[in-house]
């Protein structure tokens, strides 16, 4: 087992492809917002986020190209992201401050979410064609992904959780400790946009454990707990001191489920794995290369005249 990332680097070629194909997610929301309606237009970023992906395996045939277009695609976002808020700050002033709308959201979980888990489900499925430099590729794959994972979430954690409005350090703060006061809202139809707001605090904390154990897969369980509670927590403490939104005990609660649900899902891809490979990798989303068993090859005796 090799604990350093296999160095294995794409051609120029491959690497302008993939680039290529980081550039075209990034501008799939731009067009499909021109071109339809905010529904229609997530399914559009749906349906060409697959193409892309598929047709850029398809060409390459190697899993760290998609890794190299979702680093590419995410950098691009974050890149632009900051220069709309320099352009805001110049024409606006202090009146501006920036801010994701649900659109964003959901087209950033699609773009990252589909290629990385299409070439995940590639991955778990692939037994006949499976070789060591296969492996090394997805090691690789797996490194850009979560680099790529890392720009959008803390780009997302910053201006969506932590200071999602201009502070206003003037009104009076709010605080709900009701447990489960603003679920049940949310189910009953209460609050506005009650179902996007469950899904999103249900999830946000997912990718940082889902991260960690990929990261380390030996980190104890407690450890993800204490650091999934502490971020929680640090966001709605900034929340209310900053007064961006109302700090609610809920909250805290929709963060440990997501973080549940990470470590479910990289539990359960590397469980299928372990199936479909009878043991021999049960741990495949780690950035530790693990090569192929070497096949024993059975032993010929060779009979004497004696005998």
């Amino acid at each position: 087992m090799n604990s350093v990332l296999p160095n294995q680097k794409l051609t120029i070629g491959e690497l302008f492809v993939s680039l290529a194909a980081g550039l075209m997610l990034y501008l799939l929301p731009k067009d499909a917002q021109v071109q339809m309606e905010d529904a229609g237009a997530e399914g559009f970023i749906l349906v060409f986020t697959l193409v892309i992906i598929i047709a850029l395996m398809i060409v390459i045939k190697r899993y760290q190209a998609a890794g190299a277009a979702l680093l590419s695609m995410s950098v691009i976002t974050a890149s632009s992201f900051v220069i709309d808020i320099f352009e805001g700050i110049f024409t606006e002033g202090s009146n501006y401050w920036p801010g994701f709308t649900e659109y964003n959201l959901v087209s950033m979980f699609i773009l990252w979410t589909v290629p990385f888990f299409v070439v995940v489900g590639i991955r778990v499925l692939s037994v006949i064609k499976d070789s060591n430099e296969s492996r090394k590729s997805f090691v690789r794959f797996l490194s850009l992904s979560m680099r790529a994972l890392m720009v959008i979430y803390i780009l997302v954690i910053v201006f969506r959780m932590l200071i999602p409005a201009k502070p206003d350090l003037m009104t009076e703060r709010t605080v709900n400790m009701t447990l489960f006061g603003r679920i049940s809202d949310c189910l009953s139809g209460q609050h506005e946009n009650g179902g996007m707001y469950l899904w999103w605090h249900s999830l946000i904390l997912a990718p940082l454990t889902f991260s960690l154990l990929i990261l380390n897969p030996h980190i104890k369980l407690w450890h993800l707990a204490i650091i999934s509670g502490s971020l929680g927590l640090t966001i709605e403490v900034i929340q209310y001191s900053f007064n961006t939104s109302t700090a609610c005990l809920d909250d805290l609660l929709m963060y440990m489920i997501g973080a549940v649900v990470g470590v479910f899902l990289k539990k359960l891809i590397d469980y299928v794995r372990s199936l479909i490979t009878s043991g021999e990798e049960n741990c495949m989303l780690s950035l530790t290369y693990t090569p192929m068993p070497r096949k024993k090859t059975p032993s010929v005796k060779v009979l004497t005249e004696e005998e």
